[in-house]
């Protein structure tokens, strides 16, 4: 199976078809080459609101790349952030 299609199950939700391939040994810890940047099946499903896939490929060997370790830790800080004037404004 190509990065690619793992990619696209995981944009799509498909998470039937990618358990499927993860037990007949297909890794998920992959990442799809596009536009110079490494993408990984989880942060597609992530950015694609698939919810349930992003869970199930957490539990199963999915990893981020770096790149989007920085994204997400980015976006984490924003979040604390945000909370944290709402406090104030709702005060």
């Amino acid at each position: 199976m190509t990065a690619k299609k793992l990619f696209e199950l995981a944009c799509a939700g498909d998470t039937e078809a990618l358990r499927e391939l993860y037990q007949n040994g297909q890794r998920l810890d992959v990442a799809y080459e596009k536009f110079g940047e490494e993408h990984s099946p989880i942060m597609g499903a992530f950015r694609n609101r698939q919810w349930d896939t992003v869970r199930w490929l957490l539990g199963s060997g999915a990893r981020l790349t770096p790149a989007e370790r920085e994204e997400i830790n980015g976006r984490y800080q924003e979040m604390r952030l945000i909370a944290e004037m709402q406090k104030v404004f709702i005060n």
